[in-house]
């Protein structure tokens, strides 16, 4: 984790120090594991429906999201609740958190996924193949293994802020 960076991402205002005990903590991650078995089940009863891919990408992005919340809180902050974009504020995070190059293809694409979500909501064009969500999906849980990992190095009971 590159906690010099996260301070200087501080200075901005869009993150702030706080509290967390790990146990809050993990409940957020089963949040984040349980919307991509969310995706897994939409797809799983698709008829080429468009709204379900729709709502996969969101439920993908909303994984992502979370996971990005999770490696934020253990390093000991979250995203300041007072500034427009928080959630793209945690997103351009997990450089700073995971802090793993060789993730760095696989972020840059999940980064992607903001600003596509945002689009679909708010009337921009569909554009999300198949093959995307499978790689989305491959990608999100990669990302979830590695922040279970990281979660599994701290303690029950630990409170967090570092």
């Amino acid at each position: 984790m590159n906690l010099e960076n996260l301070t200087q991402f501080e200075k901005t205002g869009k993150i702030e120090k706080t509290n967390f005990t790990v146990e809050g903590i993990v409940r957020r991650y089963n949040i984040a594991s349980s919307r991509i078995k969310n995706v897994k089940k939409y797809l799983m009863s698709n008829d080429d429906d468009e709204s379900v891919y729709i709502s996969a990408y969101a439920e993908l992005y909303n994984s992502f999201r979370i996971l990005c919340e999770v490696m934020l809180a253990l390093g000991g902050y979250r995203t300041s609740g007072t500034t427009k974009g928080h959630h793209e504020a945690a997103i351009n995070t997990i450089w700073l958190t995971m802090d793993d190059e060789k993730m760095f293809k696989i972020y840059t694409r999940l980064k992607k996924i903001g600003k596509k979500r945002t689009g679909m909501e708010y009337g921009g064009t569909f554009d999300i193949s198949p093959p995307e969500i499978k790689t989305m999906i491959e990608d999100v849980e990669l990302v979830l293994k590695k922040v279970g990992q990281k979660l599994e190095e701290a303690k029950p009971g630990q409170k967090l802020n570092l």
